[in-house]
């Protein structure tokens, strides 16, 4: 065969001619060129090799692993504030504990062991784990047996039943820890990854079962801790590998692998019953919501008000419906248990009906309407009552003004008996009305004094100023009374 070149086929087009067919490596060429060119910024983004410092990271994780003194105390502390925030319910309280525990440096020590085959590592780090757990179990048992709190809290019962999310956070959240750990610049991952792991909540619940003989609470919280700690352990040694940390010891190939399908099996039996919780879990919530659909669908009649709840602590579950209003009949709700048996068979019905009959409700909707008038009466006749005591204020408190305004009857006695000169007093209240005030009269108090003897017109001015001076000092109240002299006047 000749080594020249084929021509390539060709199709007949739709005007007699002919075009090239398409090959079939055009589109993977494309592609190729696309993975080409993205491939390289993909790698200086993600690249965390270069940004590793394996030594710093040994010795910082080798360092963290020994409980003793300084380390010992700061658990023992975490462990009594978590127990108080679960205790009391309070999620702040929890986060604070976690936030100093220090019970993630042997368990990343269980995963640096394990990545790096150095067995002294690894050793060291189960043994200081064992008794960090220990302490801690006891510690909250102690607390939990001496607390006058014995009702388990929401905080306590979600840590009961680990499921598959748990695992997850986990796994990531160890991801996490290690590849902030490794890097050659420290940041401030590690609280949030001990916040996220909650190995602290799990150790304090084993507490609370141990102290309260609830061994639910006891193996639900000691699982949960087994599972965050094997996960982060696993994220430890899947970086430490990834990013070549230095081996202590060879291992051989077969061995090697022994042992990967050994911890293989155990990850699985370890994490086999959180995956079945969790899909317990997921079961039971979409029964939930299709009882709930179910409940407003065939059981929310005309002129009544429905509400459910669904009682999974008993055998079998129990759908509680109460229904308020018009009256239900039994074999309506004969018809609705067959419903429910050909849906959900293995969900009981129980049904609470309060009801109530047309006439009661036309008689209640009266008194209500006759309640509302007569509330609407009450309250003009308050609004209206309580303006009159507005002016009955007013009244009195201007005859009180009136009243002290007032001149004494002793006036008189009492001008004839030190001014000689006056020949008669007359005063009281008098009214006057101006030409330009129209018909609004103006009531005021007047004092004339009838003088013996004849005045000049300032002298008349100047007795009337003196008089009335000694009217205010020796009555307050009659500052607004008018004095006059009536006396014959003589020419200046």
């Amino acid at each position: 065969m000749s080594n020249e070149e084929h021509p390539k086929p060709t199709e007949p087009n739709g005007n007699g001619g002919t075009t090239k067919s398409n090959q079939p490596g055009t589109q993977s060429s494309v592609l190729r060129s696309i993975s080409d060119l993205l491939r390289p910024l993909a790698i200086s983004r993600f690249r965390i090799i270069d940004l590793a410092d394996a030594e710093q990271t040994i010795s910082g994780i080798k360092k963290d692993i020994e409980f003793r003194g300084f380390n010992l105390w700061i658990l023992v502390f975490s462990i009594v504030i978590c127990s108080i925030g679960l205790n009391v319910d309070s999620a702040a309280v929890v986060i604070g504990a976690m936030l100093i525990s220090p019970l993630m440096g042997p368990i990343m020590g269980l995963g640096l062991g394990l990545g790096t085959n150095d067995a002294g590592t690894f050793k060291n780090a189960l043994g200081n784990l064992g008794i960090a757990v220990g302490i801690s179990i006891l510690t909250s048992a102690l607390y939990f047996f001496t607390s006058p709190l014995n009702e388990a809290s929401s905080e306590l019962l979600s840590r009961t039943q680990p499921t598959l999310l748990d695992v997850v956070v986990a796994l990531f959240g160890g991801l996490a820890g290690i590849l902030a750990g490794s890097r050659k610049e420290k940041s401030n991952v590690i609280p949030g990854v001990a916040i996220a792991t909650a190995l602290m909540p799990p150790l304090c619940t084993a507490g609370y079962g141990l102290a309260n003989g609830e061994w639910n609470f006891l193996f639900g919280g000691f699982y949960l801790f087994l599972i965050n700690t094997a996960l982060i352990a696993l994220s430890t040694w899947v970086v430490v590998r990834y990013l070549r940390f230095p081996t202590l010891n060879y291992i051989e190939p077969a061995v090697e692998r022994r042992y990967k399908r050994l911890s293989a099996l155990l990850f699985l039996a370890l994490l086999g019953p959180s995956a079945w919780i969790f899909f317990g879990i997921v079961i039971e919530s979409r029964e939930d919501a299709a009882l709930r659909e179910f409940v407003d669908n065939n059981m929310k009649l005309m002129g009544t008000s429905v509400t459910s709840q669904i009682d999974r602590t008993l055998d079998p579950p129990e759908l509680r419906v109460e229904i308020l209003g018009r009256p239900v009949s039994d074999e309506q709700e004969q018809e609705w248990r067959k419903q429910l048996a050909y849906t959900h068979p293995h969900v009981a019905l129980s049904v609470f009906r309060t009801s109530i009959d047309e006439a009661d409700i036309e008689d209640l909707q009266n008194q209500v309407e006759l309640m509302m008038s007569s509330y609407g009466d009450l309250s003009a006749k308050d609004k209206e009552l309580s303006q009159l005591r507005a002016q009955l204020t007013l009244v009195e408190g201007e005859f009180r003004r009136l009243q002290d305004a007032q001149l004494p009857a002793s006036l008189g006695n009492e001008l004839l008996a030190f001014q000689p000169q006056v020949a008669s007093v007359r005063w009281g209240r008098v009214s006057v009305k101006t030409r330009d005030g129209g018909e609004n009269a103006t009531n005021t108090d007047r004092l004339v004094i009838g003088w013996a003897d004849s005045l000049t017109a300032a002298s008349k001015m100047t007795l009337e100023a003196s008089m009335t001076e000694w009217l205010q000092i020796r009555w307050p109240s009659a500052e607004n009374v008018e004095v006059s002299i009536e006396a014959p006047e003589i020419e200046p």
